[in-house]
Order: C-alpha cells, then structure tokens, then sequence
C-alpha cells in the first residue's frame, strides 16, 4: 500500500501542475488581445477526482455477509424522538433490520454498539426493539463516536475471524463515520450501508438555512469512501 505521505505528495503535485496550467504557465499562452473562453459547466464535478484510496491501491469491492462482521452502531430510541430525532430514521431502522435480519440467516457474526451518553436503563438509550440483540450477539458501550476508542470491540472483531466489517447505524457523520475509521485504523476493511444508516440537519455559522440531513449524511459518506472504506447505497448491494 502507498503510505499517506506519498499520496499527498503526489496530490501536491497534481496541485501545483494544474495550478501552473491554469495561470498561463503552458507553452500555449494566449494571444495579447484575445478574449478568454467561458469555462464550460459540468454536471458532474467530481468525475475526475482521484480518491485517497485509489492514490493507495486500496480494494473498492464491497464486503460479503458470508465474510464479515455486522456492527450496528447506537440504534437507539432517543434517534426516534424529541430533541436528537433524526431525518429518515425509519426508512434506516427498516433497512437495518432487513440486514440484520439477513446477516443472521448468513451465520455473520454482529457486534452492537450503543452511546452511554444515554441513560441505557431508560427508554431513551435502550436498542430499538427492531434491533434488539438475541442472544451470542455482544453489546459494546462506548464513550466517544469512534467505538473502538477505550472499549472491547477490536478484541470482538478480532475474535469473530474476519477482516471484513459491515457499518451501519447513527449517526452518518459521527459514530458511523468515526467507527468506520477506526475499523480501517485497527486493520480492518469497512463497508458502510448508506440506506441502513441517518442523520440530521445541522446549523452552521454563515449558512441562514444550515445544511440539510441528506447533505451531511452524504458528506460523510463521501469522506468515508474517500479512504477509510467502501460504501454501498442500499443493503440489498450485499450478497
């Protein structure tokens, strides 16, 4: 694998040629006197991008349930409700379940991480009842949103045999997407289900109207695919 230095290296002076072309450093200069051309607009932005996992060699296929671990991250009821109630939590919870629901007939091994920020004796910080664990599945309390930060789950992982692990849950662009890089940090392949996973909107300083759910939970989904894992849009992409 390419090491990080390298690759930003490498983007550096991707950066620094393109910023020489587009100051007139070419050969073809333009004529004194010329009018300059209207950039031409593109309606995808992104097409040419060149991902931290591409630069690194990194495998873009998606993991399979029949080798894999599931980790379902703070499914929780407080999601559902109130104050943190976030966008599309049940359409999430819905293709959570059906996941999980497939992951088991699959003999996957699942692993369920809930927040203690909440009170996990009251309604609020319990497992929704979709999701609830059966027996042989541990639950794994953490503190921060990456769980593998200060807790047991790398050992769980470690002993459930796979380098594969399957993410999903709340909230796209906290647990989900700092979980995610802490699986690629310890070793591990992450693929994170989009549809299988929410959020919520967010205010932000000099935006009146702040940043919808859908464009957070895509920014983070995109940060994850940049390098720390595969992401898939629906759980039914998994075999």
């Amino acid at each position: 694998m390419m090491p990080l230095r390298s690759a930003v290296a490498l983007c550096t002076a991707a950066v620094l040629a393109a910023t020489v072309a587009g100051c007139g450093g070419g050969s073809e200069a333009a004529a004194p006197g010329s009018e300059p051309s209207a950039p031409v607009a593109r309606a995808n932005v992104a097409e040419d991008t060149t991902t931290l996992r591409q630069l690194n060699g990194l495998d873009e296929t998606p993991a399979e349930l029949s080798d894999a671990t599931l980790i379902l991250v703070d499914y929780q009821n407080t999601y559902t409700d109130g104050v943190m109630e976030l966008d599309g939590w049940q359409p999430a919870v819905d293709n959570a379940e059906a996941l999980l629901k497939r992951a088991r007939e699959a003999g996957t091994p699942v692993i369920h991480i809930v927040d203690k920020g909440y009170d996990l004796k009251s309604k609020a910080g319990r497992i929704i009842p979709a999701l609830k664990p059966v027996k042989g599945e541990p639950v794994v309390v953490k503190s921060v949103p990456n769980a593998f930060h200060d807790t047991g789950l790398a050992e769980k992982v470690k002993k459930a045999g796979h380098k594969n692990v399957i993410v999903a849950g709340f909230m796209t662009n906290m647990c989900v997407l700092f979980t995610a890089q802490g699986a690629f940090l310890n070793g591990y392949r992450p693929t994170v289900v989009a549809d299988a996973s929410a959020t919520r909107p967010l205010p932000l300083k000099g935006s009146p109207n702040g940043i919808p759910a859908k464009q957070v939970h895509e920014a983070a989904l995109a940060t994850v695919q940049d390098l720390y894992g595969v992401v898939v849009p629906s759980q039914k992409s998994l075999t």
